[in-house]
């Protein structure tokens, strides 16, 4: 699937620049969804632990789901934190028109 490409090039830099800690960024490229930067720390804090890089062999298990009649996928995503798959899922909207390529956080909860 040539979307997944797509796809997976828009989540790598989003979970890099969480587990950097670039929250003002997320925000300032418009991928925060409904969150500001301080509701972003607040749900990474409430989980405890730190948020650490997956492993590039882990993002070929990304949960996709299409939306009907438009170029939109949701993607659920299981970060890692202290160096261990967690069940903090990031989920994710992603657009991909010739116009647009675009992903915004829609929640981050314990699955």
């Amino acid at each position: 699937m040539r979307e997944k490409s797509e796809i997976l090039a828009l989540l790598k830099p989003l979970v890099e620049d969480l587990v950097s800690g670039n929250l003002e960024l997320i925000v300032e490229t418009e991928r925060s969804g409904p969150y500001t930067v301080e509701e972003l720390k607040e749900q990474l804090d409430d989980y405890g632990g730190t948020l650490t890089a997956s492993p590039e062999t882990d993002y070929k298990n990304l949960e996709l789901y299409e939306i009907d009649d438009e170029p939109e996928w949701v993607l659920e995503y299981e970060l890692w934190v202290d160096g261990e798959k967690s069940d903090l899922t990031l989920t994710c909207t992603v657009r991909l028109t010739e116009q647009e390529k675009s992903i915004a956080i829609d929640s981050i909860h314990v699955l």
